[in-house]
């Protein structure tokens, strides 16, 4: 063998099988983490991880579907992420901005230098975040186990498939998120594309139009103090110095943008091509922890529990949920044909968080700040594991029989990512209707939460303003 390698070695061709040894030696060192499907931070991506790395997460496992006993399937209702996408264009001009400090400002002496320089940047901006056709086979996967867990509600004859009803948002990738989800329902011997579905950013997008939020938290520029904290603390500090030491520049050259830009770098290139990326080498263990705070820190105090209107701001989507489910109860109390056995809404992150906000979930005894990443080491409140791409909560309502009152006829199962969800009230896995909704009957109520998002200061400005211009008009 030393004489083959020896031969090899004289014509030029003994460094190529070495290289491949070590790309070998690599991959294999990388995919042992189990949670993360082959890259060493996969657990730490936040938003942007990979459904199937979610704890307990449903794509490879069993069927979870464990209807109560004596029950049948009445109504199904489900808040869907999109599914995998391509960066936005907001992130793409970053991440061309990381790839050209390492081009034109990084010390090509070093190895790990010149492979990122070699690198080729094929992101642009025409990518906008649409959806991938990962997240295309992730919506018509997903809609196959609904469909095989729930046949009665989602697996209609062919005149009956405009009982379904689809919501989405007007983003291209959740659009093609509802069509890819229609298409496996096709699939799994379902309805085919016929159901009805519409865009509706009003219930899906409400962040866009909830005047309370955009002036509180949206255009606000304290509401995010405790990032931009984060952000000059010796933690993030720390994650600029070693990269900065790994690139041969000074630490001034590097900004916290430029740090989270090449993180997504690393995380899309796992999350789309399944490699890991050179890019990936900039990190260590340490470092994903903390970049995963800091997408943590930003949802929390953006989409969740930092403010109550991040939660309040979905009242309308959480009231629409209910209303189907009643509308169920009511038309299967007069025997009548059920009119959707099943509704589903395509929408974002964004949408889903405040809803489970709202409902109580995954809240810590004390807030994510700037100063406790340590203490938060095992918070509740980590939103890769809440809300990955193609993130999904399904409410699942059934009638029960030989149940002793109209209280008890009805029960609901929670399910999040494909497993069941405690109700946070009881902690139990099946409730009676009533229970849940009496817990929420102060979100429910139409009446009394048909204004939160009306911005009253505004209001009282311009009542304020126009009281100014009729005096002076009188006077």
């Amino acid at each position: 063998m030393s004489t083959v390698w020896g031969k090899a070695a004289s014509r030029g061709l003994g460094r190529r099988p070495l290289l491949i040894l070590c790309a070998c030696l690599r991959l294999c060192s990388t995919s042992t983490d189990g949670r993360g499907g082959g890259s060493p931070w996969a657990e730490h991506y936040g938003t942007k991880s990979r459904y199937r790395a979610v704890e307990g997460g449903g794509e490879d496992g069993p069927s979870p579907w464990r209807p109560p006993a004596r029950c049948v399937q009445l109504h199904l209702s489900g808040l869907i992420r999109h599914g995998t996408r391509y960066p936005t264009s907001r992130n793409v001009p970053r991440m061309a901005e990381a790839h050209r400090l390492v081009k034109e400002r990084a010390d090509t002496g070093l190895g790990l230098v010149r492979d990122l320089a070699a690198w080729r940047m094929w992101y642009d901006g025409r990518m906008d975040g649409r959806l991938h056709h990962l997240g295309a086979s992730e919506m018509a996967a997903l809609a196959e186990r609904l469909s095989a867990g729930f046949p009665r509600l989602l697996r209609l004859r062919s005149r009956e498939t405009e009982r379904l009803q689809f919501f989405t948002s007007s983003k291209h990738r959740c659009v093609n998120s509802t069509l890819s989800f229609i298409r496996g329902l096709d699939g799994a011997s379902g309805p085919g594309p016929g159901g009805r579905w519409q865009v509706d950013d009003g219930l899906l997008r409400f962040y866009d139009t909830c005047q309370k939020f955009i002036r509180q938290v949206e255009n606000n520029d304290t509401a995010l103090y405790q990032v931009d904290k984060f952000k000059q603390g010796p933690e993030m500090g720390r994650v600029v110095g070693k990269m900065a030491k790994k690139l041969g520049v000074s630490p001034d050259a590097i900004s916290v943008d430029v740090v989270e830009a090449t993180f997504y770098l690393c995380t899309y290139e796992f999350i789309l091509k399944g490699i890991v990326s050179p890019w990936c080498d900039l990190f260590d263990k340490k470092d994903a922890e903390v970049l995963e705070y800091l997408g943590d820190l930003k949802q929390y105090w953006k989409r969740s529990y930092g403010y109550k209107i991040n939660g309040l701001s979905s009242h309308k989507l959480f009231q629409n949920i209910f209303q189907y489910m009643d509308q169920t109860i009511e038309e299967n109390e007069r025997n009548q044909t059920i009119s959707h056995p099943a509704v589903l809404r395509f929408g974002h992150a964004e949408t889903l968080l405040p809803v489970l906000t709202l409902m109580g979930y995954f809240q810590d005894e004390r807030p994510l700040l700037a100063s406790n990443f340590e203490e938060q080491r095992n918070r509740k409140f980590r939103s890769g594991r809440i809300s990955p791409l193609a993130a999904n909560l399904i409410l699942v309502l059934y009638q029960c029989h030989e149940a002793q009152s109209l209280g008890e006829k009805y029960k609901l199962q929670l399910f999040l990512n494909e497993r069941p969800l405690p109700f946070p009230q009881s902690g139990k896995l099946v409730s009676d209707y009533d229970e849940v909704k009496n817990h929420y009957q102060h979100l429910i109520d139409t009446l009394k939460f048909s204004n939160i998002c009306d911005d009253s200061n505004c209001y009282n400005f311009i009542f304020f303003l126009v009281l100014i211009l009729l005096f002076i008009a009188y006077f």
